[in-house]
């Protein structure tokens, strides 16, 4: 009994200072939170009503930052969540309030503050069903909103201001370029805000291409030196082409006042997506229709608005049966790698396709299979993995219902992680839209859309951490 009662006693002391430390710091002796089941993951927002249309960033510290569109209160808001390396999630339970206006809010889009924050962006019907405006608001790494209570206004004009997408101003700030109806034709626009909230450029924004015919579609990424590249589908012809401007820091327009042509051949391009070339320039790549069936094709601008590839583009893939929504990043050596939906076989599967700053294909020709399994794989996301290859996310449903696979491939093209992909989740019922992001060691964080509850919403919001060995992180 004496013995018994003196281990007691020895073990208090140590017990009240493991407790102390803990509280003094938790940072440090945080409790790993990821699950290592795949068919239980992290919930990061399982409130009532949906929600959709996810958006992640890294949060610089091997965490996550990540906005949708949100139901719970009948009409769509905008909601964010943090998730730390270590799969804690840090801010309010089912996520923070950045806008719940009036109406409907949606498609949001975030980029990094450049201090642990975010700023996000979103179209706004609080003016009226057909009138959306433009609103952003700035976050800390706390979740605090830092501007104006649902926003700051980018533009207000007349008519509807829809579709945004956003890039760092390099100085805490972004800029933000929307597709816009003032005119009563659809033209471009954009607007650059501090990390104060001040609006930098011409009230309710610049002109960006305004040329006959309707320009849509926008995406963007800054160009080193404070500035844009934008990238766009333009209908200034009977088919859709693809065009692309930049902008500098003042707003000034730098080329071509109606746009650089990157693509007018015949058929229709569209879908455009856009990766910096690390020289103030831009690759950009999108879904092409000249050979009777969809494509992938790309191009390269330079910092004067100077193509550089093939006039029209290089072929990225070419092969039979259709191509569709290709996404882009860059490699790290001027290039990018790319990847898409493939019909070649008669179902979805995955391809990547590396291309060099010349334009040159390095893997196989017509693109590699990242995933050929039976059923359908489709709704690619891709992300760097930091090391000059790439991290790949996308729809399964192999085995039933939809489910979420990932898979690394370096930059020489080789699997790292198990043929196929690894599953990231395979729990009841749909899971779908995945959007990824590396966490700086080699594994990425992967949120989507989750309806295993059923019984409480359509869509909910999950996410899993993958390690740099593919597998699960606990």
């Amino acid at each position: 009994m004496k013995n018994t009662l003196r281990k007691i006693f020895q073990t208090i002391p140590i017990y009240i200072a493991i407790v102390f430390l803990v509280s003094a710091n938790p940072q440090h002796f945080a409790i790993a939170a990821w699950s290592s089941s795949v068919r239980e993951n992290t919930a990061i927002c399982t409130a009532s009503g949906q929600q959709s249309t996810l958006q992640i960033i890294s949060d610089g510290a091997g965490g996550a930052i990540i906005a949708w569109e949100d139901a719970r209160n009948v009409h769509f808001d905008i909601y964010a969540q943090r998730i730390d390396a270590h799969g804690n999630v840090l801010w309010k339970k089912d996520g923070v309030s950045i806008c719940a206006a009036p109406e409907n809010q949606s498609r949001p889009r975030i980029v990094s503050d450049g201090a642990g924050g975010a700023i996000i962006t979103w179209q706004d019907i609080r003016g009226g069903t057909s009138n959306s405006d433009i609103y952003a608001q700035r976050i800390d790494a706390d979740g605090n909103p830092l501007w104006t209570k649902d926003g700051i206004p980018i533009c207000i004009e007349v008519n509807a201001q829809n579709s945004p997408c956003i890039v760092t101003d390099g100085a805490g700030g972004a800029v933000i370029i929307w597709q816009d109806f003032r005119s009563n034709y659809a033209d471009l626009y954009a607007q650059r805000i501090n990390k104060s909230g001040e609006l930098q450029w011409a009230n309710n924004g610049v002109i960006v291409c305004g040329t006959s015919g309707a320009q849509g579609a926008p995406v963007a990424v800054e160009d080193g030196a404070g500035g844009v590249i934008a990238a766009w589908q333009d209908f200034r012809r009977t088919y859709a082409d693809i065009y692309a401007q930049r902008v500098d820091g003042s707003g000034k327009i730098l080329w071509e006042r109606s746009g650089v042509a990157l693509c007018n051949a015949i058929g229709h391009e569209s879908f455009p997506v856009i990766t910096g070339n690390g020289a103030e320039g831009a690759i950009v790549a999108w879904v092409d229709t000249r050979n009777g069936n969809n494509d992938v094709f790309a191009q390269q601008v330079d910092g004067n608005g100077a193509v550089q590839w093939l006039a029209n583009g290089v072929p990225v893939c070419t092969v039979s049966g259709n191509q569709n929504y290709p996404m882009i990043i860059g490699d790290g050596a001027g290039g990018a790698i790319l990847a898409w939906w493939d019909m070649r076989s008669g179902d979805f599967n995955i391809y990547a396709q590396r291309i060099d700053l010349t334009g040159n294909a390095i893997w196989v020709t017509d693109g590699l299979a990242v995933c050929v399994e039976t059923g359908i794989q489709n709704c690619v996301s891709i992300s760097s993995d930091g090391s000059g290859g790439a991290i790949i996310a996308w729809n399964d449903n192999r085995v039933s219902a939809f489910d979420v696979y990932v898979q690394r491939i370096d930059p020489k093209g080789l699997a790292k992680w198990s043929n196929n992909g690894v599953a990231v989740s395979t729990a009841s019922d749909t899971q779908c839209f995945p959007v990824v992001v590396n966490d700086g060691t080699g594994g990425a964080i992967i949120v989507w859309q989750d309806s295993r509850d059923k019984d409480k919403s359509y869509w909910d919001v999950y996410a899993q951490k993958i390690s740099s060995r593919g597998s699960p992180e606990d």
